[in-house]
């Protein structure tokens, strides 16, 4: 199966060290010197320790939340820097905005979603690309499965053993990471400028009806998008977001796809929450939005790397589901322990995100 992966750029020098081993929960792994260390003997001469760095100063967190507000300034005429970004692990894939009209609104982006969608992405991208290759395709689709099942229906952080996992899998292949970090903070800048939309909506007035509270996601999405896709579109970007990333923001819908499949198919569970659309739908909404005729960039690379992104994702459910029906899965699946995360209701809002 021959692939048509972007080519990458020089420039670009994976961050995954930060935000698979710094943000891993192992105290072991839980420092600047260490976690460049294990990149270094990793990805052997594919970088320096000084480019790693001058990489992490230039793309960060709050660097990237400085650019979603400097564009909502320039193209929504709102600017709020009372607004506070909050990074710490509550055991969940989560991002979501907190206002209680009394005390500083916040946007939270939590640990666990960081370094699990970058770990994901860069499994997804390393299975697609040597998808003939067996050892490889297993590999990539047991820490798939780790990634939807432990870590994110269990808020368990990943440890060192499966940090030396993907870095063993993903071993010198630095056009994989790169992939991978392009795409992350293209969904990145997308999930905080969703949430940053919610307070735009309720800087203006914009109210909804209890009814159809799924509008609020919906509208809310169509911004974060016209921003992420005006960022990639401007000349002096300097390389922030890359257009062959435009899609990203589809498979950080496909992946809560593949999180709530999993769910499903191993636990019985099914997403419900009648504020929050499902993937699918929110996916078909930013379809709509990017297929505007005002929107000029070259999307032949973001859609062939789509393309193959949707291969894995066809796969994935694909294997899961066969595995299950075969009693293949068994050892992996924790039903007690979800059941009583769940409690006795049929259907979990428990595990819903606010994305």
């Amino acid at each position: 199966m021959e692939k048509s992966f972007p080519k990458t750029k020089e420039y670009m020098v994976p961050q995954i060290y930060d935000y698979i081993l710094h943000r891993s929960g192992d105290k072991s792994v839980q420092n600047d010197k260490t976690g460049i260390q294990r990149m270094l003997q990793n990805f052997n001469g594919a970088f320096t320790e000084e480019q790693l760095r001058e990489n992490m100063e230039k793309y960060n967190l709050t660097k990237m939340f400085e650019l979603v507000k400097k564009y909502f300034k320039r193209e929504y005429d709102y600017e709020d820097n009372s607004i506070i970004l909050s990074n710490n692990y509550q055991q969940s894939i989560n991002s979501y905005l907190y206002d209680d009209q009394v005390n500083p609104i916040f946007i939270h982006i939590d640990e666990l979603l960081e370094s699990t969608m970058i770990a994901f992405l860069a499994a997804a991208f390393k299975w697609s690309k040597e998808f003939e290759n067996l050892e490889v395709y297993g590999e990539c689709f047991k820490y798939v499965l780790f990634l939807l099942n432990d870590v994110c229906i269990f808020g368990k952080m990943q440890g060192v053993e499966a940090n030396n996992a993907l870095l063993k899998l993903l071993s010198n292949d630095t056009q994989i990471l790169q992939l991978a970090e392009s795409c992350y903070w293209t969904i990145l800048v997308f999930s905080l400028a969703h949430e940053m939309a919610h307070a735009y909506f309720a800087h203006i007035g914009k109210k909804y009806s209890e009814k159809h509270l799924e509008r609020k996601e919906y509208d809310a999405d169509m911004v974060a998008y016209d921003i992420v896709l005006r960022i990639i579109m401007d000349a002096d970007k300097e390389h922030i977001l890359e257009d062959y990333t435009y899609l990203a923001p589809m498979m950080y819908m496909d992946f809560f796809d593949l999180y709530y499949y999993t769910d499903r198919i191993l636990y019985k569970t099914r997403f419900y929450d009648p504020s929050h659309p499902t993937p699918d739908k929110r996916k078909r909404r930013l379809f709509a939005v990017v297929n505007k005729d005002e929107y000029e960039f070259d999307a032949v690379s973001g859609n062939d790397l789509y393309r193959d992104f949707l291969d894995i994702f066809k796969e994935y459910k694909e294997q899961v589901l066969l595995k299950m029906e075969r009693g293949k899965l068994d050892k992996i699946i924790h039903v007690e322990k979800r059941r009583k995360m769940r409690g006795e209701n049929e259907y979990d809002t428990a595990g819903s995100t606010e994305i």
